[in-house]
């Protein structure tokens, strides 16, 4: 399974159908570490050369929470 069809999966669940925006929050998750799952999944691409230690724990707690595998 791609990482875009767990995320797709993950967030299906929320969906009502009825042509209304949902809004999920995820308050565990740092906007600038959002983006960098976002690219993963989109791009493909996970580069952490330049982030830090400390980012770096926080996209893998972001991936657990959002239930990413590899």
């Amino acid at each position: 399974m791609s990482p875009i069809s767990i995320f797709t999966t993950s967030f299906d669940k929320k969906n009502n159908n009825d042509g209304v925006l949902s809004y999920t929050k995820l308050p565990n998750i740092l906007p600038g570490i959002f983006q960098i799952v976002l690219k993963y999944i989109y791009g493909g691409i996970l580069s952490l050369d330049e982030e830090n230690t400390s980012d770096i724990l926080k996209v893998l707690i972001a991936a657990d929470e959002l239930i990413l595998h590899s």
